[in-house]
């Protein structure tokens, strides 16, 4: 989060990358390689690109530094135990070196680095399908390989580009010209082999705006789907998660608008560090949410977890069968309707022992057998209470057929899991 000693420090730090500037142009080229300083000659002798250091630029620097504290916080020891935190690291990861690109086009200093021009290009690709693979893990709790095909055109794009990075310094200075200054003349430049031989480069920002539509369309579905399921009211969302997921949508119909601006009002590349300045900001509203919400990433319960079930003999398949067989017997059979049910029971329908199923619930679910069970009861009362054909049964009638002994007991669950009560719930519906 932005504080004075934060931006003290990096206005410092501006002053320092000036200075640094000015001593290299003046004392340093005695120690650079001639084709290097052939290279400096072209540009910073015929091209004096002034740099932009300002407000803006800090801000968009300050979404980086944070966006890289975020990545080193999801793949932390104990939070990358989790495949949500993890997924999530890749997608922070991969949006903070877009916006260091938007920086670095925006403030003037890429032709200092310009051998790696355009390197977040192919992040187009990736940015938009892996938050979808993160809200669909987030709500189904578990992950299928196939939806890594989701990255496939990423890979695709990423081995393409090769015929771009591959090109010498002059070609790719010609092309931050054409990009940030179209003003200015080319150098003389020649292109080893044809960069883009499918003529993707050329549209790289329709099919960017393409992939953000889909996928952000996708994650929205999923979301929508999901909180009508638990007969949740978009905008009044009381569940931790459901509210992250809906904001992260939110987040990127916003991207989505102000890349169509952007493109639509400035052109080529120069409106990207809009892009860049309101990831910035986004990359400050997941802060803010990772520590006042630290529990909802399970950083502490994950290390419990971690410790308890160290010298477990379980494998990963084993988990798995456990897991899918839990699943069945819960879904299928309704076994959370006894109102016996007991994990020492569920257990020998399972065919494990209760320390191996409450593991996978712990591990795989990432709650406890009650937490699970208490979920599955409410779930079911919240269809019954939707349903017309059951509209007359009483919340006595309805605590004792979803498991419950009692209607205050009933009525504490219900509270706690919807914010409301059956009988709230029932007139809202």
């Amino acid at each position: 989060m932005i504080d004075l000693h934060r931006v003290g420090v990096l206005l410092f730090f501006f002053d320092a990358l000036i200075d640094f500037d000015n001593q290299f142009t003046h004392y340093g080229y005695e120690n650079i390689s001639s084709e290097r300083l052939n290279f400096i000659a072209k540009y910073d002798f015929m091209y004096p690109i002034e740099l932009r250091l300002n407000i803006f630029s800090l801000l968009i620097l300050l979404g980086i530094c944070q966006g890289f504290f975020l990545t080193f916080f999801f793949f932390s020891k104990e939070n990358r135990k989790i495949l949500a935190n993890k997924l999530y690291g890749f997608f922070i990861a991969a949006l903070s070196l877009m916006i260091l690109e938007h920086w670095l086009n925006y403030t003037g200093y890429l032709p200092k680095v310009i051998e790696i021009d355009n390197f977040s290009e192919p992040l187009n690709f990736f940015i938009a399908p892996m938050a979808f693979i993160y809200v669909k893990v987030c709500i189904r709790s578990e992950f299928n390989r196939r939806d890594l095909w989701h990255l496939a055109f990423f890979a695709f794009y990423l081995i393409y580009s090769f015929g771009y990075f591959l090109q010498t310094n002059e070609f790719k200075f010609n092309s931050f010209l054409w990009v940030n200054h179209p003003e200015l003349p080319r150098i003389e430049a020649e292109e080893i082999f044809k960069s883009d031989i499918l003529g993707l480069r050329s549209i790289v920002n329709d099919l960017t705006l393409l992939s953000f539509l889909v996928y952000t369309g996708l994650s929205l579905r999923l979301v929508i789907k999901e909180i009508k399921k638990r007969n949740l009211q978009f905008w009044k969302l009381k569940d931790a998660q459901l509210s992250w997921l809906r904001n992260l949508v939110l987040h990127f119909s916003a991207i989505i608008v102000i890349f169509i601006f952007a493109k639509s009002f400035f052109g080529r590349d120069l409106g990207d560090h809009l892009i860049g300045a309101y990831t910035a900001i986004i990359m400050y509203h997941i802060s803010i949410q990772v520590f006042r919400e630290s529990q909802f990433f399970r950083k502490s319960a994950s290390s419990e977890i971690a410790g308890k079930y160290s010298k477990s003999s379980l494998s990963e398949e084993q988990k798995d069968e456990i897991l899918q067989k839990l699943k069945q017997v819960m879904n299928e059979e309704e076994y959370f309707a006894s109102n016996m049910a007991s994990l020492p029971e569920l257990s020998k329908k399972v065919s494990s022992v209760p320390h191996h199923v409450s593991q996978v619930i712990n591990e795989r679910l990432h709650k406890s057998f009650f937490e699970w069970l208490a979920e599955q009861r409410i779930e079911k009362s919240k269809s019954i209470l939707s349903n017309p054909e059951t509209a007359k049964i009483t919340i006595e009638e309805l605590a004792e057929v979803v498991g419950y002994n009692s209607k205050s007991s009933f009525n504490k669950a219900f509270k706690k899991q919807t914010g409301l009560t059956p009988s709230q719930f029932r007139n809202n519906t």
